[in-house]
């Protein structure tokens, strides 16, 4: 892979010993194969880096450690680092099919479009997951994409031209920075678009933390403040841990197991300890 790259992938990382490894081994199967990766890492306690490192040769990955904790920072720190000129933000808990990118590489290369993200798909057994995330992608982000449109962290693809040109993430903002980014793009009078295939796998550890009800009645409570006044209203008043997640929330998905067993194999054959 030469010094320029079509796609930079930047992940920020706060204490993801468990699940990093899952996306960067989703990222080595990739069909599309012209993307660097970046870690942006805000000091983590556990084996992060340790992870990481078991990946290169594999993936063209940097891990960077952030001067600053905090997602918004760390992602846009991560951005000026870029080679690429298309961006592609992943939190650090998802599994992205093996054509995930390649899909993405010919939706851009067929449509214009400067800002994109996609249907949300919980790695999960439960049910009453499926129904909250088809709800929730049916109901709230295809209901209000044309007027009001959105992105969650999970994945979002943005051309580096634009997000540049908006400022990037707003750092001051710490709930729903996701959202703010992409309506403040569209004001600008970028293009967005919102794709039901690829859709992208995360986990469910959020909701497992915080319990399905409270989890759904405190974002619908933060949706209204967001619409009705603004992100600003969102800051402080709600509570968003980044990086506070344990074992006990690895999800049960079939392509999570076996993601797990390979970075598990390779921190073994790299002499790393893991968990």
């Amino acid at each position: 892979m030469g010094v320029f790259v079509k796609y930079s992938v930047l992940i920020p990382t706060l204490n993801e010993e468990k699940y990093i490894g899952v996306l960067l081994q989703a990222l080595v199967d990739q069909e599309f194969k012209d993307f660097e990766v970046i870690v942006i890492d805000a000091v983590s306690e556990d084996k992060t880096k340790q992870v990481v490192d078991t990946f290169r040769g594999k993936l063209s990955v940097t891990f960077v450690e952030s001067p600053k904790r905090g997602v918004s920072f760390q992602r846009n720190y991560a951005a000026k680092m870029a080679k690429a000129g298309h961006l592609i933000f992943f939190d650090a808990d998802v599994a992205p099919e093996p054509e995930f990118i390649a899909k993405i590489d010919r939706y851009i290369g067929k449509e214009k479009v400067d800002v994109l993200s996609s249907w949300n798909v919980p790695i999960s057994d439960k049910l009453v997951d499926e129904f909250l995330y088809w709800a929730f992608n049916r109901l709230y982000l295809e209901s209000v994409k044309d007027r009001f449109p959105a992105a969650v962290g999970t994945f979002i693809y943005v051309k580096k031209s634009a997000f540049d040109a908006v400022g990037g993430f707003q750092e001051e903002v710490k709930l729903a920075e996701d959202f703010d980014l992409v309506g403040r793009m569209f004001k600008a009078g970028y293009k967005y678009a919102l794709l039901k295939d690829p859709k992208i796998k995360f986990s469910v550890r959020r909701l497992e933390k915080e319990g399905r009800v409270q989890f759904v009645w405190k974002n619908i409570r933060a949706a209204f403040d967001y619409h009705l006044r603004g992100v600003g209203s969102l800051q402080g008043k709600y509570k968003h841990e980044f990086g506070k997640f344990d074992a006990s929330a690895v999800a049960k998905d079939g392509s999570l197991k076996k993601y797990s067993k390979k970075v598990l194999s390779m921190i073994k054959k790299s002499g790393q300890t893991h968990g």
